[in-house]
């Protein structure tokens, strides 16, 4: 469909802040968590796309259902791309049990990002598939260990994981000690949320007092 003015200038204002943010692509950064509010899964598609216009493949795991083509088609209209030769440089897996997403990121990722010669993965709702309750405490925490070994070997051969996740529906110690340690474990750690209509990505840790803002109305558009 066509992008109006206003659409292309809600855009330009949302990839400049992300630019300026280095979000997620700092050179130095390897793993990076965006958490706190729900579009975070909406500012993950920017960044895959942002990656995708600078000419990289990007892996996108999905535990969340976010994932979203149409989103994809807009903004690579808005850029006078093709959609259809951005979304080839997408390659989505999904997972729906947390079994499905450790091996996914323990088994497989690795040669998923030699295959497709790509070093950037998105883990969209990496906690999501971790709230079944019919799965036990201490085997989603084995679990979760695995996965967060798994990442920190990637990380140090080199590829880069932006992470995004949102409010736990239920806080539970035990989401609460794996936000920790992913929080603890990440080069960067930004949190989002909303005042206002204004959508704030603030710095924590190390850069801590960093914050960007921009209109929210663009990550609500279809």
């Amino acid at each position: 469909e066509p992008i109006s003015r206003l659409e292309h200038t809600a855009e330009r204002d949302w990839f400049l802040a992300l630019r300026h943010a280095q979000v997620p692509f700092h050179p130095d950064d390897r793993l990076l968590l965006l958490y706190g509010h729900p579009l975070v899964f909406r500012l993950g598609l920017y960044a895959a796309m942002e990656r995708v216009l600078a000419g990289e493949p990007v892996l996108y795991l999905d535990g969340a259902n976010t994932f979203d083509p149409f989103v994809i088609g807009r903004l690579a209209r808005a850029h006078r791309q093709q959609p259809r030769k951005v979304l080839t440089m997408i390659h989505v897996a999904r997972a729906f049990t947390c079994h499905q997403m450790e091996r996914l990121v323990s088994d497989c990722l690795a040669e998923a990002l030699d295959r497709y010669q790509a070093r950037t993965v998105i883990l969209s709702g990496l906690f999501d598939t971790f709230y079944d309750q019919a799965v036990p405490e201490q085997e989603a925490l084995r679990l979760f260990g695995r996965m967060m070994e798994a990442i920190r070997r990637l990380t140090q051969q080199g590829a880069t994981l932006l992470c995004l996740c949102p409010p736990a529906p239920i806080l539970t110690g035990m989401s609460r000690r794996c936000l920790d340690q992913l929080r603890g474990q990440a080069d960067r750690v930004i949190r989002v949320h909303e005042e206002q209509g204004l959508v704030r990505l603030e710095e924590e840790g190390r850069q801590a007092g960093q914050s960007w803002e921009v209109a929210r109305t663009v990550l609500e558009q279809r």
